[in-house]
């Protein structure tokens, strides 16, 4: 889309400058005018510009600019998604992205409230880029929290865990930030320096503030009824009994007992106290951290072990409200007889009976993290207005659950949903503000994917006794609290005893049944002796038989503490309910090469969809997969699932067990990907995509939505059933993609690619000394190649003959320069004999007649440039050809606009708008008789030879063309 405004975009955006209180006029500017911006006011000495372009291309300008130095305010209308975004030329840039009509955004209210007329450019600029940045104030908590929580860290005792003194420390700043919400609505005795003053007067009197001052309000104060407290505790004043999880010790607190130095203790108070202001109103305009960020915040100052262990990453609340509405909408839509987009309208104003409906959903993120989706949730069950104290302890309680393998996401998650329950209580004074909801029973600590109940589900008998003990959690305080805790604890236990039971009578009689297959005799009454396979399996059931038994035992004994077990933690709303309406999420990233072997095997055991494509890391799923097929078995029959996932999964191969089995069993309502959108700017190496999908099975000609508006490009669920891979592009180009593939042999058939040379040693063999030179030769990296030529400024090192084979003994002056490095080459995993100086995969790099193209690159460049003396690393993938000129007709077809365009379909998208055009991509590319012949090539139009080659209409040439980049 060309970066110049029209005057309708300029006229709406100098009625905006007005209201931000600046001045505006329109300037039309011609379709020839080389600057992409159009000037259309000033905010005191801040310029502001108008273009019409999409948020990306407004990114781009914006940044471009600022490499300019040109500091201003620009604001794109993006009319085809109906949005506005507004960015500031400095860096780094900030985007607010809008509806075209809201002139009431929260970033747009904030700069309505500066007075930028009174600032210098470079302030001014700066102001206005942190009005539009709704988490500038969490990251402000962010640097100051970091730093403090790593001096707690050191000042621990050294010979404990790394891990333990960070959770230690982390429960510590989580409650004073507590506090300070519950301070800022006035609770803590109707005061607002309460905890300024409480602090000054304990240090005054060098006593200790953890012992002297907290443990006494958390332990004797907030977790008691007034009339139980006792006379310390009472001469802090009127202070609210908010209940006991969040304030009664820790388990890690009961057992290590540490005091920190006071000077740790003041520093934390300090920045907490005085450096960090907070507001439970989520539309506070001032830059105050809102119970939003929180989970910016402790995403940020979580241990970075534990954070890239778990693949946990923060999700921005704009983009979890979206998620969440979504999957509302396309869950209650079929029920309610409604359109998708009428009931996602709905929402904003929900009649009586929909607001029943609401309410009565049961709603579970099996990877909760910092609770972001379950605050959204209740945000969009709940219902627009002011926040009813009664509807929301109900849902907390009742219908939001969670779970995380983190502790601290656990006690985060809580924090979040108590605070939603404080927010639904401002303005009561201190003595009437209700006690929290308990909500050990909803959040839990555990792992959601590993249940040992799977298997064996619970009679409907079961699940009314653990209801029971899950009310008593819910409803109680203080002593009885922890008495229905252990009774719920105890019901659990039992529930998995049964399970063992049960599991150990089936493999027992499995193995007994299995036993008497195979006692035959033969004719002379002697007994055979099982075959290998049987003997194999009979030893897998005596193992499984005795571990099963081990784990009873233990359990039974009180060694062992009980598993968590999502099906007996949730048994009322799986046994007596079905499972969940809705399951919701962004589940961990995490790729397999970063779980241990026992994990994988165990992951494999249990989900189909996880068990991978073939052998090696490469073909292992990403955990998501895992998780998307245990969201879809906790579901109830008619419910959906929504859930961020990298966007690999719509083509990577270790993936096509989970789409086969989506496409054809459940009903795909949506797959949007979000690389380009600005929502969904958080901080994950790989690209996010939205899947909603629903257990039921598609209606005939049921077609799934590829984004998350409602006029979005639909495709049959029918095509994607049997399909390799999903694909979101335009489906005109996705049936001409089959029709090729039907019509035409793939390239692969004739001419396969390869991988260029592997090393193992990169910075062994790459560019040796000089004094080497005579033994080297150019080497290829997938950035050194052009759209039609080649640069080779390394060198690679060769000890082999022209072909490749290693020699049998290497000259002096190689054995000198590797010797060192000798027991690192002896260890690469492709090393197969005693030529440890030997080079891999070098046969198709050095053929006579190649074309050459980068695995990663914006776009597929294949050339046949190479020079004769070049070999390609593996960075690189490779084309043998029978004589030159085949290798140059073969690199003109990869290089029509038509061939990039569907090589770019089929490709994996990375980082920096990048894409991977691996063996596969480029194997399936068609290849039609007539492309060797060259014909094509000498024509006056080469771009539409090649199109008559192919066949394509008019409508498929603009099709394609429009997925191709442009060469220039």
């Amino acid at each position: 889309m060309p970066l110049a405004a029209t005057t309708a975009t300029a006229e709406a955006h100098a009625r905006l400058i007005h209201r931000l209180g600046g001045e505006a006029w329109v300037v039309p500017v011609p379709a020839s005018a080389p600057n992409p911006a159009l000037e259309v006011g000033r905010l005191g000495a801040l310029p502001c510009w108008s273009i019409e372009a999409s948020v990306r291309d407004a990114s781009e300008t914006a940044r471009m600019l600022a490499r300019r130095g040109q500091l201003g305010l620009l604001a794109a209308d993006d009319h085809a998604r109906g949005v506005r975004a507004l960015v500031v030329t400095i860096a780094p840039i900030r985007v607010l992205v809008a509806a075209i009509a809201d002139d009431h955004a929260l970033g747009i209210r904030r700069l309505a409230a500066l007075r930028l007329d009174e600032q210098p450019l470079l302030a001014a600029a700066a102001r206005a880029a942190d009005a539009l940045d709704a988490d500038a104030a969490g990251r402000r908590a962010f640097a100051l929290l970091h730093p403090a929580l790593a001096r707690i860290v050191a000042a621990l005792p050294g010979r404990v865990p790394v891990a333990e003194r960070h959770a230690w420390a982390l429960l510590q700043a989580t409650r004073l930030l507590f506090l300070r919400f519950v301070e800022a609505e006035g609770w803590l005795d109707g005061r607002s320096d309460f905890l300024r003053q409480a602090v000054d007067e304990v240090l005054a009197g060098r006593r200790d503030p953890g012992r002297h001052l907290l443990q006494p309000l958390f332990f004797g104060t907030l977790n008691r009824r007034p009339a139980a407290r006792s006379r310390l505790a009472r001469s802090f004043g009127v202070i609210p009994f908010l209940n006991g999880g969040l304030f009664e010790p820790h388990p890690i607190e009961r057992g290590r007992r540490w005091q920190l130095p006071r000077e740790e203790w003041a520093h934390l108070f300090t920045l907490i106290v005085d450096n960090i202001e907070v507001t439970l109103d989520p539309e506070s305009l001032d830059g105050r951290v809102t119970p939003e960020l929180l989970g910016r915040v402790f995403e940020g100052v979580m241990d970075p072990v534990d954070r890239r262990d778990s693949g946990a990453f923060y999700t921005p609340p704009g983009l979890v409200r979206a998620v969440v509405r979504e999957a509302l909408a396309c869950h209650l839509a079929p029920r309610l007889g409604q359109s998708e987009s009428a009931l996602a309208d709905a929402l904003d104003d929900p009649d009586p009976d929909l607001k029943r409906i609401l309410l009565d959903l049961r709603v579970l993120d099996p990877a909760v993290g910092s609770g972001a989706f379950l605050v959204g949730a209740l945000d969009l069950l709940h219902g627009p207005g002011s926040r009813d104290p009664r509807r929301v302890r109900h849902l907390v309680t009742r219908r939001l659950h969670g779970i995380d393998r983190h502790p601290g996401a656990v006690r985060l998650t809580e924090l979040r949903l108590w605070l939603e329950a404080l927010r639904a209580m401002r303005g009561r004074r201190p003595g009437a503000v209700a006690p929290l909801p308990n909500l050990d029973a909803s959040i839990r600590a555990g792992d959601s994917l590993l249940d040992p109940l799977h298997g064996y589900p619970l009679a409907p008998r079961a699940g009314l006794a653990l209801a029971a003990c899950r009310r008593a959690v819910v409803t109680s305080h203080g002593s009885a609290k922890r008495s229905a805790w252990r009774a719920l604890c105890e019901a659990e236990r039992r529930t998995l005893l049964a399970a063992l039971d049960e599991r150990d009578s089936v493999l027992a009689f499995q193995r007994r049944e299995l036993v008497a297959s195979q006692e035959t005799e033969t004719l002379f009454g002697e007994r055979t002796s099982p075959p290998l396979t049987v003997r194999r399996q009979l030893a897998r059931l005596a193992a499984a038989h005795a571990a099963v038994r081990r784990e009873r035992r233990a359990l039974a004994s009180g060694t062992a503490a009980a598993p968590f077990a999502l099906e007996a933690a949730y048994a009322p709303v799986l046994a007596l309910h079905g499972g969940f309406d809705l399951v919701v999420g962004n589940p961990p990233w995490v790729r397999a090469e970063r779980l241990d072997a026992a994990t994988r095997a165990a992951l494999g055991a249990r989900y189909r969809w996880w068990r991978g494509s073939g052998p090696g890391f490469r073909h292992l799923p990403d955990l998501a997969v895992a998780f998307l097929e245990r969201g879809m078995e906790v579901l109830a029959p008619n419910g959906t699932m929504a859930c961020l996932v990298p966007n690999k999964l719509l083509t990577a191969d270790y993936a096509r067990a989970a789409r086969q089995a989506v496409a054809r069993d459940h009903t795909v309502h949506c797959v949007a990907d979000l690389g380009d959108d600005p929502r969904a700017g958080f901080e994950a190496t790989t690209y996010p995509m939205l899947l909603i999908a629903s257990r039921t099975g598609a209606s005939p000609g049921h077609r799934v939505r590829c984004g998350m508006t409602s006029d979005s490009a639909t495709i049959p669920q029918s095509t994607w059933q049997e399909a390799p891979s999903w694909s979101v592009a335009d489906p005109l180009v996705q049936t001409l993609a089959r029709r090729l593939a039907r019509q035409f042999p793939p390239l692969g058939s004739t001419h396969s690619p390869h991988l260029g040379v592997k090393t193992g040693a990169n910075a062994v063999f790459l560019n040796p000394p000089d004094s080497l030179q005579e033994y080297t030769r150019g080497a290829v990296r997938g950035r050194d190649i052009r759209a039609d030529s080649v640069a080779t400024a390394n060198r690679l090192l060769w000890p082999a003959d022209r072909r490749g084979r290693p020699w049998q003994v290497i000259p002096p002056p190689i054995e000198r320069y590797l010797m060192p490095h000798r027991a690192r080459l002896e260890a690469r995993s492709d090393t197969v004999d005693h030529r440890w100086w030997r080079l891999f995969r070098t046969e198709p790099a050095t053929a006579d007649h190649r074309v050459v193209w980068p695995d990663l690159a914006r776009d597929l460049l294949a050339t046949a440039n190479v020079p004769a003396d070049a070999v390609p690393l593996n960075s690189c993938y490779v084309i043998v050809a029978g004589t030159d000129r085949d290798a140059r007709v073969l690199a003109s077809w990869l290089r029509t606009p038509w061939i990039r365009a569907l090589a770019r379909l089929g490709s994996e998208e990375a980082s920096g708008g990048h894409r991977r055009f691996g063996a596969r991509t480029v194997a399936t590319i068609p290849l039609p008789t007539g492309v060797l012949g060259g014909e094509w090539l000498t024509a006056a139009g080469q771009d539409d030879a090649a199109a008559d080659l192919l066949a394509l209409t008019r409508n498929e040439k603009r099709a394609l063309g429009e997925l191709a980049p442009s060469r220039s």
